[in-house]
């Protein structure tokens, strides 16, 4: 009989995120709360292209969806968890939060009163520690965080150092991902699909693409990007998403013919505009302020991009390096020259190095990888 999985996080309110639940279920009896079914735009898309019920036939396991109380995802609870651990015996009850997560706290409230003899888990990815009296605020939290926890999965190795370093055992905590991608969808394109697709995409047919897709925010790197392209020779940029430079790159695309810019697209489409590119770039600067504090905690679109077969280069900010594996991938943040070199060396010698990113990626970063991963540590703990 497969042990009885509690897993609670806003995250698999995203249709693309539950394959890692499909993948869980192998392992676990599994039930998942996540968040109702929500009519609002998420990156300029309705949020209907993002999360339906079309996979609910094959589920390996129980989707309970709760409203959430709260505006923010680190001050919202579920109305109704209680009811849900009334209802049936865990083996283990999991919250994927940050460690002051309003959510993390209410989870554990209802363990401790209702699933006494289950274990209690946290994922987290906070890699930074806050400055001023935020940082001594949240030193507390985190010592109280791993005083109540049976274990801690941290999305990167400055997060398990975080939690390590204010009282968790290092036996106790385990590196892995939160999410996988899913090979299926994310396969290399031959010459010919690839300049199908970009005719699709509305990009030039030929030509050596350079790409980015996500949040159009400074700390994404987007002004180093351009400026580094622009000082690279016979290369075009397409960046897809929105954000607070949407308007900026606008301005920039007026005097600059080789920048193309896409509207956002469902998550589901990614994988499309992937698979055009040469090259996709990832060039996250870390910001330290009291306002905010943040380094690059996975890159999630980088192993979407690796498992397309793109040449995938990021910055030094954050998780990145440890993510794509590969020194000669990296770049230092902020620095447009170091980008154009590395752009420069790919154009002319990049097939080995994206079979290289391919590879780990179908080692380590797909969906199956990740569960299994997470499901050989849980089920230590529970038989220890």
């Amino acid at each position: 009989m497969k042990p009885g999985l509690l897993l609670i996080s806003h995250t698999y309110a995203a249709l693309e995120n539950r394959k890692k639940l499909q993948a869980l279920g192998a392992h676990f009896d599994l039930v998942c709360v996540t968040s109702t079914l929500e009519q609002r735009m998420v990156l300029g898309r309705p949020s209907s292209d993002f999360d339906n019920e079309n996979d609910a036939p094959a589920r390996s396991y129980q989707l309970i969806r709760l409203p959430r109380r709260g505006k923010t995802d680190t001050t919202f609870v579920y109305e109704g968890l209680g009811d849900v651990m009334r209802a049936r015996r865990f083996d283990v009850v999991l919250v994927e939060n940050e460690p002051w997560a309003l959510v993390c706290w209410q989870t554990w409230f209802w363990k401790a009163l209702l699933q006494r003899r289950a274990l209690f888990g946290e994922f987290t990815w906070e890699n930074v520690e806050r400055p001023g009296w935020k940082g001594s605020v949240l030193a507390a939290v985190y010592r109280a965080m791993t005083a109540m926890t049976d274990f801690i999965i941290s999305g990167n190795k400055a997060a398990a150092l975080l939690v390590q370093k204010h009282g968790a055992r290092a036996a106790d905590v385990l590196v892995a991902p939160q999410l996988g991608v899913d090979p299926a969808n994310h396969q290399p394109a031959k010459a010919a699909e690839r300049a199908a697709l970009r005719v699709a995409c509305g990009l030039p047919a030929d030509g050596f693409i350079v790409g980015y897709c996500g949040r159009l925010t400074d700390e994404k790197g987007l002004r180093e990007l351009v400026q580094a392209c622009e000082s690279v020779k016979n290369v075009k940029l397409a960046i897809l998403g929105s954000g607070k430079l949407e308007g900026w790159l606008k301005e920039q695309q007026q005097s600059r013919a080789w920048l193309h810019l896409l509207p956002p697209r469902p998550h589901f489409e990614i994988p499309h505009f992937l698979r055009c590119l040469d090259v996709f770039v990832l060039a996250s600067k870390p910001v330290h302020t009291m306002t905010m504090c943040w380094e690059e905690q996975f890159g999630h679109v980088l192993i979407e991009a690796m498992a397309c077969g793109v040449v995938t280069l990021g910055s030094t900010s954050g998780a990145i390096p440890e993510v794509i594996g590969d020194e000669d991938a990296i770049f230092p943040h902020g620095d447009a020259q170091a980008l154009a070199e590395r752009l420069r060396q790919v154009m002319t010698n990049g097939g080995a190095m994206a079979q290289r990113q391919l590879e780990r990626t179908r080692t380590q970063y797909t969906h199956d990888a990740v569960a299994s991963a997470w499901a050989g540590f849980i089920q230590e703990k529970i038989a220890a």
